[in-house]
């Protein structure tokens, strides 16, 4: 079903609702990555409602069908905003359901770094393949331009770089991806500057995470590094760290995507029960 929330100046971002209905066990708002949207993780929430999830979330501003120009978000003020109208619409619409907080890449760093400067009365959060620390090195103009010129051109816009192969070992999702008429390759200034010094808060105060992590990353991530995903498991007391062995940027796209929902799942289970 499909649902839509409005930030305070007025931008609206569009997104899906979705229930399994009246034996509902918890819900999980989810924070998608960089490039993509929220209905690429059909499969995703289906298979949760399947085990009694529900699943919300909607297309971060600059992706997808919200508004925003793409690739840009101007400040994490935004997304603060955003968690905090899903959260508090999640928990008016299922009361006393426990709620997930879960981030996939650009979503994983916006979470740890939103749980670590925020408290959210939730059961647990899941990340995954978090951008805490890339797996190649910044294009050092990149690097230098989003410091100089952010407070001048903010929406400046540049392509990301991404290497779509390295998205998933399966080819169908990766000519899914390029086909799809609402991804797109771009990222501003300010978002890059954004996400950077989020992962930096990130990795500094990791230890001051307060609630149950699920930190899952692919050992062959050649997008954002799971050195990274380890050092931030290696200083935090509620965090459990899972890396697959050979697993791309997508472990819910990759062949053993079954294998990583009934460990997400089995996790999610016990922090229920």
């Amino acid at each position: 079903m499909e649902f839509n929330i409005k930030l305070k100046k007025g931008m609206v971002l569009r997104g899906m609702i979705s229930s399994p209905g009246e034996h509902i066990r918890a819900v999980v708002i989810f924070i998608h990555g960089l490039g993509e949207h929220i209905q690429r993780y059909s499969h995703w929430y289906s298979a949760l409602n399947n085990k009694g999830i529900g699943f919300t979330g909607v297309d971060l501003p600059g992706h997808g069908l919200s508004d925003g120009s793409r690739g840009n978000i101007s400040s994490y003020d935004l997304t603060d905003e955003m968690i905090e109208i899903l959260y508090e619409s999640v928990k008016n619409t299922f009361t006393g359901i426990p709620v997930f907080l879960y981030g996939h890449s650009l979503g994983g760093g916006i979470v740890t770094d939103y749980l670590i400067r925020k408290n959210l009365k939730l059961r647990g959060a899941v990340v995954t393949s978090p951008w805490l620390k890339l797996s190649f090195e910044p294009d050092r103009f990149k690097v230098i331009l989003a410091s100089l010129i952010r407070k001048i051109l903010p929406g400046l816009s540049q392509p990301s770089g991404l290497v779509t192969e390295h998205l998933s070992h399966d080819n169908l999702v990766v000519e899914a991806y390029r086909s799809d008429p609402l991804v797109h390759d771009r990222i501003s200034v300010s978002l890059y500057y954004n996400a950077m010094k989020a992962a930096e808060n990130s990795l500094e105060h990791a230890a001051d995470l307060r609630i149950p992590l699920l930190l899952m990353h692919g050992s062959e991530d050649m997008i954002s590094s799971p050195e990274g995903s380890r050092q931030f498991a290696s200083a935090s007391k509620t965090t459990e760290l899972k890396i697959w062995d050979g697993g791309y940027h997508e472990l819910h796209n990759e062949s053993f995507r079954d294998e990583v929902f009934e460990y997400l799942f089995q996790w999610i289970d016990k922090k229920i029960d």
